[in-house]
């Protein structure tokens, strides 16, 4: 009788497992919009992200990718969405921040304080000025030196209109005492290859764009940043070579929709936080060269409300017309 017992509570174990699967099979699949083209940090990091969700969600989750407009697209894509909990969005900060501060909402066609809603930060990186090797400069003071003497190179690729990317250059200006002029591509992936191949004589990126590779086509200048980065120490500050240009200090998050019902937010939040905290994911960001840096929804809304904060009267200040 014990053994007819065990084989019972074994098919019983089964059949809850196996409806549970089914169940699970059920649910619709979740999509994550990024708002880049493939290749960058933002594609990368959400298909990591994406392969992890998958098993603790035991659900399908798909990466979509909708470049154009410094991600104003994907935005867009993300209030159209069901509001159901199946649609997010990843990616940098700079898509909720300089699009909101610059463009009406007519613009736009959402407004960000009102449509969206944060539910997690993911990662952290500094972003770093970067010279085509064709440029011949090592250095910050030989790139400024050389900008003075030639305009030409004072041309700085961008991952996209309206990104933090391209508002990073009004920072420049002031500091190098050269008018720096930006040429946005659709994404990060687009700035690398540009640089590679000397199209463009810098860009801005996140340092995993460049430093996973290890491609020496692509010269490290220097990170925006108050301190050096643990993640790759040998690159100094620009800071450190006479230039005060502290405020590239990224991250990118995954954004819902405000429709979604608070209760799925949350448990994709916390589904964030229990994958960040493994230590073999840890592993896998540090190898694409960026930090895992958890932040819960509540907390990510009031770094971006503090950054609008920040750069509102910098754009103002510097007569920036869209």
């Amino acid at each position: 009788m014990r053994v007819f017992s065990r084989i019972g509570r074994w098919l019983v174990g089964a059949a809850l497992l196996a409806g549970a699967a089914a169940m699970a099979q059920d649910k619709p699949p979740i999509k994550i919009l990024v708002g880049f083209v493939p290749g960058g940090t933002s594609d990368t990091v959400a298909r990591l992200l994406a392969e992890e969700l998958r098993v603790s969600l035991g659900r399908s989750v798909l990466v979509e990718n909708k470049p154009g407009a410094g991600g104003r697209l994907a935005a867009e894509a993300l209030k159209a969405a069901p509001g159901d909990g199946t649609t997010y969005l990843f990616s940098p900060d700079s898509w909720a921040i300089f699009p909101t501060l610059t463009l009406p909402e007519s613009t736009l066609r959402y407004n960000y304080l009102e449509d969206m809603a944060p539910v997690a930060r993911v990662i952290s990186y500094p972003l770093g000025l970067y010279a085509s090797k064709t440029l011949g400069v090592k250095n910050l003071k030989e790139y400024v030196a050389l900008a003075k003497a030639k305009p030409e190179v004072t041309m700085y690729a961008s991952a996209g209109a309206g990104s933090i990317t391209e508002f990073l250059g009004l920072v420049m200006t002031r500091q190098f005492g050269v008018k720096m002029t930006v040429v946005p591509f659709k994404g990060a992936g687009e700035v690398k290859t540009a640089l590679m191949g000397g199209q463009a004589p810098v860009g801005i990126m996140a340092p995993g764009e460049v430093l996973a590779s290890g491609d020496d086509r692509i010269v490290p200048i220097g990170f925006m940043s108050a301190k050096r980065w643990s993640v790759a120490p040998q690159i100094p500050t620009m800071a450190e070579q006479g230039f005060n240009v502290t405020q590239g200090e990224a991250f990118m998050a995954l954004w819902a929709s405000s429709r979604t019902p608070r209760s799925e937010r949350l448990a994709m939040e916390e589904a964030v936080r229990k994958i960040l905290d493994k230590p073999d994911f840890k592993e896998k960001l540090a190898r694409k060269t960026v930090a895992a840096d958890f932040a819960t929804g509540a907390d990510l809304d009031k770094q971006v409300r503090q950054l609008l904060a920040f750069w509102g009267p910098v754009i103002k200040e510097s007569g920036f017309k869209p």
